[in-house]
């Protein structure tokens, strides 16, 4: 999507706002703008050749105050909400230039804000402005899956702390991040009504003693985003690891869900916008038969079908945010957004592998690279099945089928 159209689409939803908001949020287009003249998606490929390193473009981010937006300014961030932070990753997303592990600390310091004492946001969130320091989110276990309430990893209490042991799986940039957003048992398990019951969230040093990493085999598109098997044995905590109240980790952790959904959906929609706009140069230009394959309807209507799912689902994102902002209920919001965006940008993939023929199949075109990560976004950080059932509970009424 254009920055003109993007600057429209701001301009329409936040007329109402205040000129403080919407001046930062047309701040943030103009931004990102700049940004990607320097670091387009050939710098991409240039890091993926191990060429250039990606932390050219989060320092520089950091700079601009890119990295302190949705943290409130009396922390030295650069405000704008959540919404400022969404819109930043869907531009990125449309230059190609985004990344799993570049949203990971954006919506791990939202239960920490909320629910975190001053201290723990001066030691945990404010070192992320800068970028300093970075986060992984620890949730996924083998033996419980999308069942959170199943997990087994557990914190006991010590003397000078919490000693923790377990196992987390699928965990994005482990290797890197300094500190773990993770969710772990802390009393007994429990069934009906009491199961979020003994589970609290802590932050861990991702240096601490005890950890083992162990890679999977899993290709994402870029290589910051390694997926991780992820051990503890005595791994040792000190006391104001514990964000929020013991054993209430899970409410404290839903208020990291929304805005992870809604990052999700924005990084899906930029990326969908890229290789949209890429394909529909591809077909004007491309001639087998004297004419341009784009001016069959065969290739016409998927495309066209795709910008507008891309710009239903795009209203509901940030029709989503604005709701989420302003401290309204943004669950229905964050869901529908989240499972339009990972299935419209998968349909869109898809249509432009084959508008490609085989070059769709090259690394070079970029679009199968791209069309693995949408995939895999239909799965995780929740399956959309799952939004499904939230939605079909919630939003119908109907009894909880899980």
């Amino acid at each position: 999507m254009q920055a003109l159209k993007m600057r429209d689409l701001i301009d329409q939803l936040y007329a109402d706002a205040s000129g403080d908001q919407r001046d930062l949020l047309l701040g943030v287009i103009d931004a990102i703008e700049g940004l990607t003249r320097q670091f387009d998606r050939e710098f991409v490929k240039q890091c993926e050749q191990g060429k250039r390193e990606y932390s050219e473009l989060y320092q520089t981010m950091a700079n601009l105050g890119l990295l302190g937006l949705g943290v409130p300014e009396q922390y030295g961030g650069t405000g704008g909400g959540l919404t400022a932070a969404v819109l930043m990753s869907d531009l990125l997303g449309q230059k190609g230039v985004a990344s799993l592990s570049q949203i990971l600390s954006g919506f791990s310091r939202h239960p920490i804000l909320k629910h975190g004492t001053e201290e723990q946001i001066q030691t945990f969130v404010v070192p992320t402005i800068s970028g300093q320091k970075s986060f992984c989110i620890m949730v996924t276990e083998p033996s419980a899956g999308t069942n959170t309430f199943a997990i087994t990893t557990n914190a006991k209490k010590t003397e000078d702390g919490w000693r923790l042991n377990g196992q987390k799986t699928f965990i994005t940039q482990a290797d890197k991040a300094d500190y773990g957003l993770i969710v772990t048992r802390t009393g007994a398990l429990q069934g009906g009504d009491n199961r979020r019951d003994g589970i609290s969230l802590f932050v861990l040093d991702m240096n601490s003693k005890g950890i083992e990493r162990q890679k999977l085999n899993i290709n994402l598109g870029r290589s910051e985003d390694t997926q991780w098997n992820v051990f503890f044995d005595d791994v040792e905590m000190p006391e104001n690891a514990l964000i929020g109240p013991e054993g209430r980790g899970m409410l404290c952790m839903f208020d990291a869900l929304n805005p992870e959904r809604f990052l999700i959906s924005a990084l899906a929609l930029g990326f969908s916008e890229f290789v949209l706009g890429n394909t529909v140069d591809y077909v004007k230009q491309r001639s087998p038969f004297g004419r341009p394959t784009g001016s069959y309807q065969s290739v016409q209507h998927p495309l066209a079908k795709s910008r507008i799912q891309l710009d239903a689902a795009r209203l509901m994102l940030y029709q989503g945010t604005k709701v989420y902002d302003a401290g309204g209920e943004a669950g229905e919001y964050a869901n529908a957004a989240k499972y339009l965006s990972s299935t419209f940008g998968t349909d869109t993939c898809d249509a432009a592998i084959q508008f490609h023929g085989g070059s769709g199949m090259d690394d070079d075109t970029d679009v199968l690279n791209i069309w693995k990560l949408l995939r895999t976004l239909r799965i995780a950080p929740i399956n959309n099945e799952m939004v499904l059932n939230y939605v079909a509970e919630h939003s119908l009424g109907l009894p909880k089928s899980y």
